[in-house]
């Protein structure tokens, strides 16, 4: 990894993560997770330990921006464990995109899940067609945008070592 791999990859998240609060507040609805997708990415090539630490700090990220989380650090326990999950789905070689399409349907599920059992525990209206369409949306653009990450991460690699 490159000295400059890590903040590169910081400015990605906050970018994505920027980018859905902003969309989200102009009242566009439903915004897909292009944070989740850019931790699947990490995931899907450098495992499930990056995965959950990617998951984590984007994931606390989304708990301190507005509007921020009601309880502090259930959105980076979300999103680490979908991180560490996806990492556990990685291959050898190429990322083919019906299966990033399958991880992310599952990272989706899970950091949308937690954040519906967290509307139902406090009584908040919970929106199922968009919970699923949000889903739907994130697995579309990670099977788009997940290969182009992963390859030009490995480019950047082999242009650093290679």
């Amino acid at each position: 990894m490159t000295l400059l791999a890590v903040p590169a990859r910081a400015v990605a998240v906050l970018a994505a993560v920027l980018l859905v609060v902003t969309l989200g507040a102009r009242g566009l609805s439903p915004v897909p997770d292009l944070a989740l997708v850019l931790v699947v990415a990490w995931a899907l090539l450098r495992g499930p330990l990056v995965g959950a630490a990617a998951g984590l700090a984007t994931g606390w990220l989304l708990d301190l921006v507005p509007p921020g989380a009601t309880h502090l650090g259930i959105t980076a326990l979300a999103y680490a464990t979908s991180g560490y999950l996806a990492g556990r789905a990685r291959v050898e070689g190429p990322v083919a995109a019906p299966r990033v399409a399958v991880v992310a349907l599952a990272a989706a599920a899970l950091v949308e899940g937690v954040d519906v059992l967290g509307a139902l525990m406090v009584g908040a209206p919970v929106a199922l067609a968009d919970v699923a369409l949000r889903c739907l949306l994130t697995a579309t653009v990670a099977a788009v945008v997940v290969p182009l990450v992963v390859a030009a991460e490995r480019g950047l690699v082999r242009r650093a070592h290679g």
